[in-house]
Protein backbone atom coordinates (compact mmCIF):
# COMPACT_ATOMS: atom_id res chain seq x y z
CA UNK A 1 0.00 0.00 0.00
CA UNK A 2 1.85 3.38 -1.24
CA UNK A 3 2.27 6.23 1.44
CA UNK A 4 0.24 9.15 0.94
CA UNK A 5 2.15 12.29 0.33
CA UNK A 6 0.99 14.93 3.12
CA UNK A 7 3.02 18.65 2.71
CA UNK A 8 1.64 20.15 5.60
CA UNK A 9 0.89 24.55 5.64
CA UNK A 10 4.73 24.90 7.94
CA UNK A 11 6.29 23.02 5.52
CA UNK A 12 4.69 24.78 2.63
CA UNK A 13 5.39 28.20 4.45
CA UNK A 14 9.32 27.26 4.89
CA UNK A 15 9.84 26.32 1.31
CA UNK A 16 8.17 29.62 -0.30
CA UNK A 17 10.62 31.60 2.21
CA UNK A 18 13.67 29.62 1.10
CA UNK A 19 12.60 30.25 -2.91
CA UNK A 20 12.04 34.00 -1.89
CA UNK A 21 15.42 33.37 -0.67
CA UNK A 22 16.99 31.89 -3.68
CA UNK A 23 15.69 34.17 -5.59
CA UNK A 24 16.79 37.50 -3.82
CA UNK A 25 20.69 35.10 -4.57
CA UNK A 26 19.47 34.51 -7.86
CA UNK A 27 18.63 38.57 -8.64
CA UNK A 28 22.22 39.45 -7.31
CA UNK A 29 23.49 36.93 -9.82
CA UNK A 30 22.04 38.14 -12.81
CA UNK A 31 22.95 41.63 -11.12
CA UNK A 32 27.20 40.69 -11.93
CA UNK A 33 26.69 38.34 -14.76
CA UNK A 34 27.55 38.77 -18.41
CA UNK A 35 23.76 38.89 -20.23
CA UNK A 36 23.93 35.91 -22.41
CA UNK A 37 26.55 33.81 -20.54
CA UNK A 38 25.27 30.33 -19.39
CA UNK A 39 25.22 31.09 -16.11
CA UNK A 40 22.85 33.97 -16.96
CA UNK A 41 20.76 32.53 -18.86
CA UNK A 42 20.07 29.15 -16.25
CA UNK A 43 19.82 31.81 -13.38
CA UNK A 44 17.12 33.44 -14.96
CA UNK A 45 15.27 30.30 -15.52
CA UNK A 46 15.53 29.40 -12.33
CA UNK A 47 13.60 33.22 -11.59
CA UNK A 48 11.32 32.36 -13.66
CA UNK A 49 10.70 28.61 -11.76
CA UNK A 50 10.36 30.19 -8.62
CA UNK A 51 7.94 32.68 -10.42
CA UNK A 52 5.43 29.84 -11.10
CA UNK A 53 6.07 28.50 -7.93
CA UNK A 54 4.58 31.83 -6.89
CA UNK A 55 1.46 31.61 -9.28
CA UNK A 56 0.91 27.83 -7.39
CA UNK A 57 1.18 29.08 -3.88
CA UNK A 58 -0.52 32.60 -4.08
CA UNK A 59 -2.13 32.80 -7.53
CA UNK A 60 0.25 35.92 -8.27
CA UNK A 61 3.16 35.31 -9.99
CA UNK A 62 5.07 38.55 -9.27
CA UNK A 63 4.74 38.19 -5.34
CA UNK A 64 8.19 38.63 -4.67
CA UNK A 65 8.28 41.33 -6.97
CA UNK A 66 9.19 44.51 -5.15
CA UNK A 67 6.96 47.24 -5.27
CA UNK A 68 7.42 50.89 -5.69
CA UNK A 69 8.03 53.16 -2.51
CA UNK A 70 4.50 55.19 -1.90
CA UNK A 71 4.16 58.67 -0.08
CA UNK A 72 2.92 58.56 3.33
CA UNK A 73 -0.91 58.36 3.94
CA UNK A 74 -2.35 61.20 5.90
CA UNK A 75 -1.49 59.05 9.53
CA UNK A 76 1.61 61.83 9.80
CA UNK A 77 0.77 63.98 12.58
CA UNK A 78 1.18 67.78 12.10
CA UNK A 79 4.24 69.51 12.90
CA UNK A 80 4.12 71.58 16.41
CA UNK A 81 2.53 74.75 16.05
CA UNK A 82 5.23 78.09 16.94
CA UNK A 83 3.95 78.20 20.67
CA UNK A 84 4.60 74.37 21.04
CA UNK A 85 7.18 74.42 19.14
CA UNK A 86 8.98 77.29 21.57
CA UNK A 87 7.95 74.82 24.88
CA UNK A 88 10.00 72.12 23.08
CA UNK A 89 13.28 74.23 22.67
CA UNK A 90 16.50 73.17 25.09
CA UNK A 91 16.26 75.61 27.83
CA UNK A 92 12.86 76.43 27.67
CA UNK A 93 11.81 73.83 30.62
CA UNK A 94 10.71 75.42 33.48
Amino acid sequence: MPRSRIFVGPEQRDFFDRAALWRKECIRVLSRAPINLPVYLATSGIVDVIGGLAEAVTDDRKHFHLTAPTAPGGNLTPPPKAEEWKELQPGSLQ
